[in-house]
This record gives C-alpha cells, sequence and structure tokens, in this order.
C-alpha cells in the first residue's frame, strides 16, 4: 500500500533543532520519499498530519510481553519473594493459548504507546509466533533453554526445535531470532555450549542478562574464582558474536570494557531496575566507552506498563540525579536509544525516516497542553510527552492503530476479557 503522510513535523536528529516540516511516503515495508516538498504519484491514502510529529516507532530492546498477564502480581516485593514467590507458580500453569493472548494484549499496549519493534524472551513459542503473525508485528525473537531441568534434558535438541518452529511460522521479513541465555546463574555450561553451538550454525546473534542485581555479581564472583558475570561470559565465548546485553546495572570500568572491546550492545531498563529496587545503570559510564545503549521495558510484571516516554524520562532522569550532574545523558542522546540505537542493538532496518528504512512510523500529538509552548520539541517527548499522545502506528507498511481502533487480527475487548479470564485461572490454581 501506498501512503503519503503531508504536513508532518518529521523527527530528524541529525538536524539541530531535530526535526523539518515536509512530506514522508512509503512504499509497503519501504520508506520511497522524505522531504520538504510533496511528491507526484498516487497514494492508497494521504494521511494529514497537520502540524503534528512523524518519527520511526520505537524499539523496545527487552521485554516479557505475555507477562502482560503477571501485571501486578506481588508489587512492592524483593526480587527473590517478586520472581519465586510471585511470577514462577502462576508461569507454571500457563498454556500456549494463554501465551497467545498475553502476547496480543501485550502488543495492544505496543501499539497504543507507539512501539513497533521488540525483542522477544519468553516460553511458549507456539502463541507467540501466533499472536506475532496474526497481528503482523516486527520482533526478535529470544531462542532460549528450559532453565530448570532434569540432567537428562537434551538442550540443543529442544533450541533447534524451536527455531524451526518460529522459522516455519513467522514472517522472515518481520520475525528474526536471537539465541538467547537468561543469565549467568540460570543457565549452565552445558546449554551455554548449546546456545553458542546455535547461533554458530544459524548466524545468529546473542542476548543475555548480565549484572541486573549485586546478589547475582556478588554470586558470580563467589563461585566462578572472582570473574564477573560480564568475565565470566567472555570465557566461554558469548561476545565472540554479535551480543545484546539486558540491564547492566552493577557494572566496574573493567566490566564496560569487556563489553566494548566486543563491541556488545546494551538494553537499559530503568522502570524494572528502579521497581525492583535492582539499582541505576551507568549509562554516562557507557556512553564514555562507545557503547551501544537501547532501551527496553522489561515486562510488565516488574514495570508495570509498555511506554518507552516513561523509559526516556528514566534514563535521562536517573542518569543525572546518580552523577548530580544535570546535563549528562541529553533528550536527543535518549531518542536516539529508543529508535536508531535499538534497530542497530536488534539488526533491524527501522529507527529513522529515511529513504530505504522500514516503514515503523508513529505519528505523536502536539497539540496537547503538556507538549506546548512547541519551542524544544526533542525536550518536550524525552520530558512532557506520554504514550497517549500517539495517535497512530504503522508496522512495515501496516496500520496497527488508528485513532483508538487496534488492527491486530483481534477485537481489543476479546483481548482484554481473554486476558482477564486467564488471570483469574491462575490464580485459583495457585
Amino acid at each position: 500500500m501506498k501512503v503519503l503522510f503531508k504536513n508532518a513535523k518529521v523527527l530528524d536528529l541529525k538536524r539541530e533543532q531535530g526535526y523539518f516540516c515536509g512530506c514522508v511516503a512509503v512504499d509497503g515495508n519501504t520508506i520511497s520519499y522524505v522531504g520538504t516538498k510533496e511528491p507526484a504519484g498516487e497514494f492508497n491514502r494521504i494521511i494529514d498530519a497537520k502540524g503534528n510529529l512523524l518519527m520511526p516507532g520505537f524499539v523496545n530492546a527487552h521485554a516479557h510481553t505475555p507477562m502482560t498477564l503477571l501485571r501486578g502480581v506481588k508489587d512492592d516485593s524483593s526480587l527473590h519473594e517478586w520472581l519465586f514467590d510471585g511470577v514462577l507458580p502462576l508461569e507454571a500453569n500457563m498454556t500456549n493459548d494463554d501465551i497467545y493472548w498475553g502476547q496480543m494484549l501485550g502488543m495492544a499496549e505496543y501499539a497504543r504507546n507507539g512501539i513497533t519493534c521488540f525483542e522477544e524472551c519468553y516460553f511458549g513459542y507456539e502463541g507467540i509466533c501466533k499472536a506475532v503473525s496474526k497481528a503482523g508485528y516486527r520482533a526478535r525473537i529470544g531462542i532460549g533453554p528450559v532453565v530448570q531441568t532434569s540432567n537428562d534434558y537434551d538442550c540443543y535438541e529442544d533450541i533447534t526445535n524451536i527455531y524451526n518452529i518460529i522459522k516455519n511460522s513467522t514472517d522472515s521479513s518481520l520475525v528474526n531470532m536471537a539465541s538467547y541465555a537468561h543469565a549467568v546463574y540460570s543457565i549452565d555450561e552445558q546449554k551455554f555450549e548449546a546456545l553458542l553451538r546455535l547461533a554458530k550454525e544459524k548466524n545468529l546473534p546473542l542476548s543475555v542478562h548480565v549484572s541486573e542485581t549485586l546478589k547475582e555479581v556478588g554470586d558470580c564472583t563467589q563461585k566462578h574464582k572472582g570473574l564477573t558475570p560480564p568475565a565470566l561470559l567472555e570465557q566461554v565465548g558469548f561476545f565472540d558474536r554479535p551480543c545484546l546485553c539486558y540491564h547492566c546495572v552493577h557494572m566496574d570500568k573493567d566490566d564496560l570494557q569487556i563489553l566494548a572491546d566486543y563491541g556488545a550492545s546494551v538494553a537499559t531498563c530503568p522502570s524494572s531496575n528502579i521497581k525492583l529496587a535492582s539499582g541505576i545503570a551507568p549509562i554516562f559510564a557507557m556512553q564514555n566507552k562507545g557503547l551501544n545503549i537501547a532501551i527496553g521495558t522489561d515486562g510488565t510484571a516488574s514495570n508495570n506498563s509498555l511506554d518507552m516516554f516513561k523509559e526516556m524520562f528514566l534514563v535521562a532522569t536517573l542518569s543525572k540525579v546518580s552523577l548530580y550532574n544535570p546535563s549528562v545523558v541529553n533528550a536527543r542522546q535518549v531518542l536516539e536509544m529508543a529508535t536508531l540505537n535499538g534497530a542497530k542493538a536488534l539488526g533491524v532496518n527501522s529507527g529513522e525516516v529515511a529513504v530505504g528504512k522500514n516503514t515503523d512510523l508513529i505519528l505523536v500529538k502536539l497539540t496537547e497542553p503538556h507538549m506546548q509552548p512547541c519551542s524544544n520539541l526533542l525536550s518536550n517527548l524525552v520530558y512532557s510527552a506520554k504514550g497517549s499522545d500517539v495517535y497512530f502506528t504503522m508496522v512495515g507498511g501496516k496500520v496497527v492503530y488508528d485513532n483508538g481502533e487496534y488492527f491486530l487480527g483481534e477485537d481489543i475487548q476479546t483481548i482484554y476479557e481473554k486476558a482477564n479470564k486467564i488471570r483469574n485461572r491462575l490464580e485459583q490454581k495457585n
């Protein structure tokens, strides 16, 4: 479908003011024109932005999307209590159908808040793939083994089967994959070897939770003769391929240097880290090491929303308060993290409004009181805007949200009803 956006403020972070006024044309999954003048040609739809902002959709670099079903579980608890007493008992009773509806609910929230691509790290791959395919969403799906298993568990066979499920049930133009290790405290040597083997054979990147809590770091150094999680991952060869490291809260200069030496990317998840009292990631130090920093929401059980505007605000402000310096980690840098850096981390051709890029675009309303006066657009987007300011979301040339209407292959009220019934059932079984 050919679509023309006109009369838009088009986000362009290469420009001093961060945008220009003009038009953007798309042809299916590709942006075909970007300029100040209206292009010639016929279009299936012409969208008058009326001076509002057209920008690349946000890239959520770390998520457990079906955890929408667990929103509010064990809130105000420690990570250990939250996970082992709250999350895991409910997850034990989830079916693939439950995962499908949880994934659908999460993608509805993504669409509403302008997130057009995400990295998925969960289980129930049949349900995930069915939902992603039906909605037509862009995703990178992490292939991970069952963490708690018996001694006769064949990890390589399991993750190879998962790879085939994803490959055979999704659109390769929208979905790619990563070999996903949960963390150094939950994945043993045999599983690491299987994940590295799969990555090499299928030419996949790698993803892993790293140094999320002080307990994780302390336990790792005690168990592995002083090696921190990044040092241990380096030892097992995990950074020999492109790698995305989630959280990275408790990292010293040597840890950051390891990531920098291998060109690893980082997905910082500020809402989850402060809600679970894990800590504040050293974003400014990461910047000084030249790391590619992206932003993730984590799951809604630890967030509890999927709103990149909230995450951007926290990335910027937590960095300032942790260093007592209001000038560090500015709005332009944070917008890059949420768009272009995220696309780089996930290996997708998105993240900016430019010819040849994927048609992952959103429209953001600039006429609300909290967005006025519009004298500094970039600051407004990071410090003032909300997910509710998004009124149009397009993924790969397909409209998934438009002024209150969702186009995900399922009725939005049905998604809500299913999610509530599933949650009630899970709590009754627990």
